[in-house]
């Protein structure tokens, strides 16, 4: 029997899953790490932590799915989008990683913007730049460290180091390349003529392939590392929202997913390569075969919470937080969190927005103040659902994933913001588990991604349904929250002036 392996390499942690080809999991396990802000708006991590942390899941997962059950094994990749792992000529990294949500590289993206117009970009890339995607990173390492930058053999995705760890072997796939800004995604190619204006060698970027295929073998050394035999093979994978979507089985227009991650996501499939004339959103390629998907992205969902309850609240127990604030009535009795504490993308495309409490008063108290950041993240996901919708996709049935989706009260108050039924996803661990389909398809156990997501996954029959006397609140107040943007935007270039180094 065979055994596939998913790991998937998040932004706060790595998940390695074990399925049997029927679908069932038989082993997960997972392991933490910190994100590292040596200067402020800087967000570093060390890819040796990564490497890690996949060995010893790979090895628990297997460990707990029982080595003698099976006679063989198939890996699949999903990892967090954006960053830059940078490789010298013998094999290393140069320096920490740079991940999606810094945003030190905002001279750079205002360098390419006065290069290239909207309408440009869109042409070229179908994508807005954004501070932490691999080429604006890569164009702040040239020219803030240039000794770096010149050493530089290869660059890299995060999950494609990890691959890169365990075959030896150097690419990437075409839902990752989408996400470097340096990727013509409607002709699926490297964009030369992007890359000639900066000055940016093709050859520091790596051979893009397919996430059904096969990337190589396990080497003897990794096999050696993760307890698995040397020569299980090693599939491509993918991005984690495709990968998550595929867990998911989000395939087809009018399917969506909406990700209560670390960051916030909107995934909407799509047929062709659509993409927003303001490039307020994202239009990537999709794991499916000729399939792409439209992206509404926030910087800080799950992002919020966490800083909330760890660095304010000093109170690691989501469960009773959660039983708290929801004895606070809808609306946090007036109010209002922006969830901007890293910049923000859709619809804004702002790296200098800040978060913000609005219309404290001595009556709030910390119930209050959890109820607030998560009725401000479901605000900026609706902020985002809007603009997709305004570009006339279908969306008529909402899977909620991520990490923020296992907590009722969230989900509840989104599906009012939203005034829309929501569908918990019933898969658990969704993109580790696409992953793991993945690795099936390039292994030959599935003999197409459709017929792996007929086989796993399984739909939730019963949605979250919004409560209609809650509509009237969250109306009054999303209104104020988008205001409370518009008028403070220009203070938050100010207040950003002012931060330290």
């Amino acid at each position: 029997m065979i055994t596939l392996l998913g790991i998937d390499l998040g932004t706060s942690s790595v998940k390695t899953a074990a399925m049997d080809p029927a679908g069932r999991m038989v082993g997960l396990s997972q392991q933490s790490y910190d994100i590292h802000s040596p200067l402020v708006g800087y967000a570093e991590q060390e890819p040796q932590l990564w490497w890690e942390a996949v060995r010893q899941t790979l090895s628990e997962s297997v460990r707990q799915a029982g080595a003698g059950n099976s006679d063989r094994y198939a890996i699949g990749l999903s990892g967090q989008m954006h960053g830059l792992v940078a490789i010298g000529t013998d094999g290393q990294v140069l320096r920490p990683a740079i991940i999606w949500c810094d945003q030190r590289s905002i001279e750079q993206k205002e360098q390419l913007e006065a290069m290239y117009s909207i309408e440009q970009l869109g042409k070229l890339v179908q994508n807005g730049a954004a501070t932490g995607f691999l080429l604006i990173s890569l164009l702040w390492l040239k020219q803030n460290e240039p000794d770096t930058y010149e050493k530089i053999w290869k660059v890299m995705l995060p999950k494609d180091y990890i691959r890169y760890r365990l075959t030896g072997e150097v690419g990437t796939e075409s839902t990752d390349a989408s996400g470097t800004l340096a990727y013509d995604v409607a002709n699926k190619c490297w964009s030369s003529e992007l890359l000639g204006q900066l000055g940016i060698d093709p050859e520091l970027l790596p051979t893009v392939r397919e996430p059904w295929e096969v990337a190589g073998t396990l080497t003897t050394e990794a096999a050696n590392d993760c307890a698995i035999p040397a020569g299980t093979v090693v599939v491509f994978g993918g991005a984690d929202q495709p990968m998550q979507a595929i867990g998911n089985g989000i395939l087809h227009q009018g399917q969506a997913s909406c990700t209560l991650g670390t960051g916030g996501q909107w995934f909407v499939p799509v047929d062709t390569p659509t993409y927003d004339s303001l490039l307020r959103t994202h239009t990537f390629t999709h794991a499916a075969p000729g399939k792409w998907y439209l992206m509404a992205a926030m910087l800080n969902a799950g992002l919020s919470h966490r800083w909330l309850t760890e660095n304010i609240l000093k109170n690691k127990d989501v469960r009773s937080l959660d039983e708290s604030a929801a004895h606070v009535p809808p609306g946090s009795e007036g109010l209002i969190f922006l969830p901007y504490l890293t910049g923000e993308r859709t619809p804004h495309m702002d790296p200098f927005a800040r978060g913000a409490m609005f219309g404290l008063t001595l009556k709030h108290n910390e119930a209050h103040l959890v109820r607030a950041v998560m009725e401000g993240v479901a605000f900026a996901l609706r902020d985002g659902l809007e603009v997709l919708v305004a570009l006339g996709v279908r969306v008529d049935r909402i899977v909620m994933a991520g990490g923020g989706a296992k907590s009722a009260l969230w989900l509840q108050i989104l599906a009012d913001v939203l005034t829309c039924e929501l569908y918990p996803s019933v898969m658990k661990e969704q993109a580790s588990i696409g992953a793991a389909m993945m690795a099936g398809v390039g292994a030959g156990v599935y003999a197409s991604i459709e017929e792996a997501c007929e086989i796993v996954v399984k739909q939730a029959e019963r949605p979250i349904a919004p409560i209609l006397k809650n509509r009237s609140v969250y109306e009054e107040q999303y209104a104020i929250f988008r205001e409370l943007y518009q008028c403070n935007k220009e203070l938050f270039k100010r207040v950003s002036g002012l931060t330290s180094p």
